[in-house]
């Protein structure tokens, strides 16, 4: 008996330990409820970390800034955002809009600094209409952007810079003037870009001088490029990338000289520009065609943009198996000179510039 009273208390008293180190999340933690007519600001700024807002079917007008941790916004129903009527919403320049913005709370958009990242804020369902970029976020960690469709937002559909842990699921974009899904600047990302569908934007898929990011299960079609894999002029470049089991098709929209800085872009599926280390595997890459350095199926191109010590970055190092590709041009494989060395292997296609890409 004495015994039996022994292991009740030791019990209890484990049960009160943790009681006491978990139950103050499920008691601050609270849900939120907006519907038409409410402000999405408002229940952000009244929420704590681990806070839920649920938003309610309707269509809203206003940005929404978000800046503290752990907050998950769901859209319940068909919920559409779009900018106000009046006035503006600043995202992190002086009047570019987005349709969420998630910042740190002490980000200096003059010099991109800030001292802590925000943390584990979901994004969920909602329907982004007309905006500078849909979604936006710099300067986070394990940032989530699920079910969201971004429909013409000038700049970017769903973005991110400077993340870590980031994971854009189940999107669709479309109509961006930039990239429609974007990761960029994180050089130690270990991002997930996988199950979305993008189209009908400048770039598809874009990862700029960024490493450790899975790009899988996606598709993409009708953009000037599909998946653009991007070194530029900062250091590090881009690399560590895997792309694998998308389908990326009629990529065939022509962009002149752009944004400025590169030159013209049309007709490539999968483009790797300086991207070194990376693994472009079972995809199923067809019918993109252009006559610009950027076309093929799959493309190994040395960078445009020179280093600031006059260098280029070439895509080198690079693993390029089991893909299945038809009906590009000028080529299913496409590689220049000084874009070696790359391992190919068991790519199903007609055609490569240089002769012999194709098979085994």
């Amino acid at each position: 008996m004495y015994q039996f009273n022994r292991i009740v208390l030791v019990a209890v008293g484990c049960l009160i330990g943790w009681m006491t180190f978990v139950s103050p999340t499920s008691v601050i933690a609270k849900t939120h409820l907006v519907q038409p007519g409410d402000s999405i600001q408002a229940a952000v700024d009244a929420a704590s970390p681990g806070d839920i807002i649920v938003v309610t079917a309707g269509t809203y007008r206003e940005s929404v800034k978000i800046q503290a941790d752990g907050l998950t916004l769901h859209a319940q129903g068909r919920v559409t955002l779009k900018p106000a009527k009046y006035g503006s919403g600043e995202c992190y320049l002086p009047g570019h809009v987005a349709g969420f913005c998630v910042v740190p709370a002490d980000f200096d958009p003059s010099v991109g600094s800030y001292t802590r990242r925000v943390r584990d804020v979901t994004i969920a369902g909602f329907r982004i209409v007309g905006f500078d970029d849909g979604v936006f976020g710099f300067g986070t960690e394990n940032f989530k952007v699920t079910h969201v469709v971004a429909i013409d937002n000038s700049d970017y559909g769903v973005a991110s810079f400077d993340g870590i842990g980031t994971r854009l699921a189940r999107n669709a974009t479309s109509g961006s003037h930039d990239a429609g899904i974007y990761v960029g600047d994180s050089v130690d990302a270990n991002a997930v870009v996988t199950n979305n569908r993008s189209w009908d934007n400048s770039l598809g898929i874009l990862v700029r001088h960024s490493h450790k990011v899975l790009v899988s299960h996606n598709k993409v079609w009708g953009n000037c490029l599909g998946i653009f894999l991007l070194s530029d002029i900062e250091a590090g470049g881009s690399g560590q990338i895997t792309v694998q089991h998308n389908r990326v098709s009629a990529n065939n929209n022509f962009c002149p000289v752009f944004e400025g800085f590169l030159p013209d872009l049309a007709g490539g599926g999968i483009v790797l520009a300086g991207s070194q280390h990376d693994i472009i595997f079972h995809n199923v890459v067809s019918d993109n065609r252009g006559n610009t350095l950027f076309s093929g199926g799959i493309v190994l191109i040395t960078n445009t943009l020179p280093n600031p010590d006059g260098s280029f970055d070439v895509s080198k190092d690079n693993f390029v198996a089991l893909n299945r590709l038809s009906g590009n041009e000028p080529g299913d494989i496409v590689t220049d000179a000084t874009s070696t060395p790359n391992v190919f292997v068991r790519n199903r296609c007609d055609t490569s510039i240089p002769d012999g890409l194709c098979g085994f």
